[in-house]
């Protein structure tokens, strides 16, 4: 059995099983760091799910997905990245997405801050020698210059390989209906951060 990333009580609850430290240990809805994506979607699934939001990123490195399922309990949607010469497009990094709203879990901003100074703290009771950054909040100039959209993240060191980031996104009034305010979870190798960076 492995470390399972469910939506309990308030909105994550942490349930620690054997190698709590292992953070391939983790799932989000069913998927674990170093499965292949065929072992949860179709073929056809998986090339429709195909994005290309990083084509401005140095190329063959990382393929990117994002997967929406009605199967899904408590993620709208995850992102994936699979290292790019990959034949068994083995799960690399993964990041759950959860929108917030009036009809959501999450019902604004302040409630998101406070969901993710929870993750925050639930996940270093589990990798007792991460280092904990953060919480810091960024204007998000590169996709609303106008400076209206914030986003504020905690990141956690976990070791030499990966790292946890739990960022609260507050996109300004004039992109809402395009874009979603949302939590994010990310479990992610350092060097796909740096690509990413």
């Amino acid at each position: 059995m492995r470390l399972i990333i469910i939506m309990v009580i308030s909105i994550f609850h942490f349930q620690s099983l054997s190698k709590a430290d292992d953070i391939k240990e983790f799932q989000m809805e069913g998927m674990s760091i170093g499965d292949s994506l065929y072992k949860h979607f179709s073929a056809e699934k998986i090339s429709n799910s195909r994005v290309n939001w990083y084509d401005d990123l140095e190329k063959y490195k990382y393929n990117s997905y994002a997967f929406d399922s009605d199967k899904f309990h408590t993620y709208d949607f995850i992102d994936l990245w699979v290292k790019y010469d990959d034949k068994d497009i083995k799960i690399d990094s993964m990041a759950g997405v959860l929108y917030f709203g009036n009809n959501k879990k999450i019902k604004d901003i302040n409630e998101c801050y406070e969901t993710q100074k929870n993750i925050a703290d639930e996940l270093l009771v589990i990798f007792k020698n991460a280092k904990k950054i953060g919480p810091t909040k960024e204007i998000f100039y590169t996709a609303d210059p106008s400076g209206e959209t914030s986003y504020t993240d905690i990141y956690l060191d976990i070791n030499n390989d990966y790292e946890v980031a739990i960022g609260c996104y507050d996109w300004s009034d004039k992109f809402l209906g395009i874009k979603e305010d949302h939590l994010g979870l990310s479990l992610r190798s350092k060097d796909l951060s740096f690509w990413l960076n």
